[in-house]
C-alpha cells in the first residue's frame, strides 16, 4: 500500500525547507506521494484599496483578486511537484480556498496520509499563539503525525 505525505507548501523560505525535508523521507519510502497543498483564505473584513461603493463591482474585483492568489498558489504547487518529480518521488497537487489548518487536514484525511510536514517560520511561542501559527494548531488539532521542519534545519 502507497505511502501518502501531505506537504503544506506557499513558496516560503521555510516551506522550500520543508520541501527538501519531505523529499528526503519520500525518496527513502518505497511507493511514496506527496500531496502538495496550498490553502489561502480572506477575512470578512478584507476590502482591497480602491474598491467601489458597488456591490457588483466589489464582487468582481474580489474574485479577481481571489483568481490571482489562487493562480500564486497553483504555479507554487506546481514548482513544488516539479523538486519532486525531479526526484523520483510522485506527486499530487491541490489549492482550495480555506483556513490552511482544515484544507491541511481534510487533505490528509481524504488521502489517508500518513504524515503532514510543513515549515516553521520560527516564531515564539507567544507570537505563535497571538499570530496563530498553521504548525502549532496543527500539533493541537491533527490526529496524524505532524513534522514541523525549522526554516533554517541543515537536513
Amino acid at each position: 500500500m502507497p505511502t501518502t505525505l501531505v506537504l503544506g507548501y506557499d513558496g516560503s523560505d521555510c516551506s522550500l525547507t520543508a520541501l527538501a525535508r519531505t523529499i528526503d523521507l519520500a525518496g527513502a519510502i518505497a511507493d511514496a506521494t506527496v500531496v502538495v497543498v496550498y490553502a489561502f483564505e480572506f477575512s470578512i473584513g478584507y476590502v482591497p484599496i480602491g474598491m467601489t461603493d458597488s456591490p457588483l463591482m466589489m464582487s468582481a474585483e474580489f474574485d479577481d483578486h481571489a483568481q490571482l492568489v489562487r493562480g500564486y498558489g497553483e504555479g507554487q504547487v506546481d514548482k513544488a511537484a516539479q523538486k519532486l518529480a525531479a526526484a523520483g518521488v510522485k506527486a499530487e497537487k491541490v489549492v482550495a480556498e480555506g483556513r490552511p489548518v482544515e484544507v491541511l487536514l481534510e487533505t490528509a484525511k481524504e488521502h489517508d496520509a500518513a504524515l503532514i510536514v510543513v515549515g516553521s517560520h520560527g516564531e515564539g511561542a507567544v507570537s505563535a499563539a497571538f499570530l496563530g501559527s498553521t504548525a502549532l494548531k496543527l500539533l493541537h488539532h491533527s490526529k496524524l503525525p505532524v513534522l514541523v521542519v525549522p526554516r533554517h534545519d541543515k537536513h
